[in-house]
């Protein structure tokens, strides 16, 4: 059995893309968006690419769009896939805290 792991793929974020992780073989993960406090819009969505370098338009695997302050959206999924990341696609509005997305493998 291998050991869980987690990575940080946005921390409290509006805008943009968060890191990028190859996935280096894992077939199982679970992906958590937690919306912050004080927010009251935005979308965030996951996806993949074949390696973390690659440049051209990357496939998205589900989206995440806001419902409610306070909570956690959940994805799980099976790979292989070569990369992963979340990305901010509709701005986060919040008057406190943005969105966080952490990817837990094993």
């Amino acid at each position: 059995m291998s050991a869980l792991k987690v990575t940080n793929l946005l921390d409290n974020a509006l805008t943009g893309s968060g890191a990028v992780t190859p996935l280096n073989g894992s077939k199982q993960f679970n992906v958590n968006v937690r919306w912050g406090a004080g927010t009251s819009a935005g979308v965030v969505a996951i996806e993949t690419a074949p390696d973390k370098d690659y440049a051209g338009t990357w496939s998205n695997l589900t989206s995440f769009t806001w419902a409610s302050v306070s909570t956690i959206d959940t994805w799980r999924g099976t790979g292989p896939f070569g990369a992963i990341r979340a990305r901010i696609t509709t701005t986060v509005v919040t008057s406190d805290k943005g969105v966080y997305a952490d990817l837990w493998e094993n």
